[in-house]
């Protein structure tokens, strides 16, 4: 449809179009709502009016008792429950208006009737979440009995705030055909004055900006609350972390110490260093420093032998003559570090 097709549209037309848009969008706010809440949101207070061939008889909604008068305030009609065909029907989880359009589509096989002989409406009575379904109490009326009802009522003064079942104690149930006999009619009944619309407009656009801030806070709060239940595993588990660590660096620390003060390397390299004719009698190892005493017989300089080791370092004598560790023959007594960053 273009702008000049939009211009030519009957008013009424566009009204409708705006009254199913403003239903939709009330379904989807009320589907978003909690239960409670909802329950809480569209809970009114009615007197129900009976209609008789005879007249109308009204009775209170809470206790069923007979008024003598027609009370003030919106009144609902009690449809007699031999009027009304009732069944339970399993249907996915869905929202309100795809619910009610998939039913609508399927009322030949859920009822008797085919769909443009009935008016019907839902309601949920329990839900299963986990597995995606819910059931319904699926209510329907005959479109000539509704037409009666809304002229009956009509002609007794007053029109219908709902129009639902009656029960067994006299009470309305829960069933409202109401908005599905004004769409019968063309939505005349429906009709409010403009401003009403745009103030209900308002309040509705506020509730679902408080929807969302609600639905938002929510999210907030049950993921806080995730995340403190956490606290103390985590806790837990960053403890065991450091202690696994230090562990760790404690043993890196030991192995490195033996491998630093273990004795193969060094006698091995104090065995290498030492040239032909040189005789060890005393070797001695205490992790830091290795001490050699000895008897040599025509050898070269002892010192320069093990400064030339990659292992040992800061050869030095022991002896009271310096030069007992020069080249020649006799004693000597020796001593020299581990080199501990050429042993990594």
């Amino acid at each position: 449809m273009n702008f000049k097709d939009l211009l030519n549209t009957d008013h009424e037309a566009i009204f409708q179009w705006l009254l199913h848009g403003f239903r939709w969008w009330v379904d989807e706010l009320m589907g978003m709502v909690p239960p409670r809440w909802r329950d809480r949101l569209l809970r009114r207070s009615f007197a129900v009016a009976e209609l008789s061939d005879g007249g109308v008889v009204y009775r209170k909604t809470e206790t069923g008792e007979r008024l003598s008068e027609k009370p003030r305030g919106p009144v609902k009609v009690a449809l007699p429950q031999d009027q009304v065909l009732i069944r339970e029907i399993e249907l996915p989880i869905l929202p309100t208006s795809d619910l009610k359009r998939m039913v609508a589509l399927d009322i030949d096989r859920l009822t008797p009737f085919r769909s443009e002989q009935v008016l019907f409406d839902t309601e949920v009575t329990a839900r299963d979440d986990a597995n995606g379904r819910q059931r319904l109490l699926l209510g329907v009326v005959p479109r000539s009995i509704a037409i009666r009802v809304l002229e009956r009522a009509r002609s007794f003064g007053f029109e219908p705030a709902a129009v639902g079942v009656a029960s067994a104690s006299g009470e309305g149930a829960s069933l409202n055909f109401l908005t599905a006999m004004r769409d019968m009619e063309g939505g005349t009944g429906a009709r409010q004055r403009s401003t009403y619309w745009w103030a209900a407009a308002g309040v509705l656009m506020a509730f679902n900006l408080f929807m969302l801030n609600y639905r938002d806070s929510s999210t907030t709060a049950q993921l806080r609350e995730a995340v403190e239940s956490q606290q103390a595993p985590v806790t837990v588990a960053m403890r065991l972390r450091d202690k696994v660590q230090k562990e760790a660096a404690r043993r890196a620390s030991l192995l490195k110490q033996m491998k630093q003060d273990a004795p193969l390397p060094v006698l091995e390299a104090v065995t290498q260093a030492m040239p032909d004719g040189t005789w060890v009698e005393r070797f001695e190892w205490n992790g830091k420093t290795v001490r050699i005493r000895g008897f040599r017989k025509d050898a070269p300089n002892l010192l320069a032998s093990l400064e030339s080791s990659p292992v040992l370092r800061n050869a030095r004598s022991l002896t009271s003559d310096p030069r007992a560790a020069m080249a020649g023959s006799g004693n000597f007594e020796l001593a020299a570090d581990r080199e501990a960053e050429r042993a990594r």
